[in-house]
């Protein structure tokens, strides 16, 4: 399969300087992931310290964004693994400069959901914990010696209460740790 390639210049001596324009061949079989490989590692493309990263696009509809110096990152319906056949066709495939907020709309500029997790590391989650196992634990010691007082509950009794209520509160601290989200 021929593949015709254009590319937007990374500045005005790149534009007078280097082709813009190119043809790969790729197999029938080839996937798009294939494809980027095969242009990134041909150095047709381009890049200055302004202009760090191309959006991939076809007919105005992004596929993925390529960077100097890391795998290319794929739109949400697009997979790696997609056939250059079925996606690029006979069609030419782009390679433009965007600015990194314009495309706000882009399958790639994902909006967080509710259960995107973040990234806590292992000492976020137990502080989160310590936490709530200290707001529990007091809050024991404050019903007992309050709403609880008129039971007269022993001292055993009450270390007891305390006691399964900090482990309580340090469940329920790791379990709000773990469902953090990107609001």
């Amino acid at each position: 399969m021929r593949i015709n390639v254009l590319r937007q210049a990374c500045c005005s001596a790149d534009d007078q300087a280097n082709e813009l324009q190119a043809v790969y061949e790729v197999d029938s079989k080839a996937t798009m992931e294939t494809l980027l490989l095969t242009i990134c590692e041909s150095d047709f493309l381009q890049y200055s310290s302004t202009n760090d990263r191309l959006s991939v696009e076809i007919d105005d509809r992004q596929v993925a964004e390529v960077y100097p110096s890391s795998p290319p990152t794929w739109a949400a319906n697009i997979g790696p693994e997609t056939p250059v056949k079925w996606l690029v066709g006979d069609r030419t495939l782009h390679f433009n400069f965007r600015l990194k907020n314009r495309h706000l709309d882009s399958p790639l500029i994902k909006k967080p959901s509710l259960n995107t997790k973040t990234n806590m590391t292992q000492p976020d989650r137990t502080t989160y914990a310590v936490i709530s196992a200290l707001i529990a634990f007091g809050g024991a010691w404050l019903a007992l010696n309050t709403v609880l007082a008129p039971y007269y509950l022993e001292s055993k009794e009450q270390w007891l209460i305390s006691l399964l209520a900090a482990i309580a509160g340090y469940m329920a601290g790791r379990s709000i740790s773990r469902s953090k989200t990107d609001l």
